[in-house]
């Protein structure tokens, strides 16, 4: 199957804090946590997986 979906583009996924099988997922599929872009969203903390860019 080939993507579209340019390389240079980061995937980004918001989990919750307690959501710890959402993390898994977001761990399994090679995004890693960037606690420098933690923000709140719209009913609470959200913690920022993204693509690991610098390999």
């Amino acid at each position: 199957m080939k993507t579209c979906r340019p390389r240079d583009l980061p995937i980004i996924a918001r989990v919750r804090p307690a959501d710890v099988a959402s993390q898994r997922v977001a761990m399994r599929a090679g995004l890693v946590r960037a606690e420098h872009r933690d923000t709140c969203g719209e009913d609470g903390l959200d913690w920022i997986f993204v693509t690991d860019l610098s390999g």
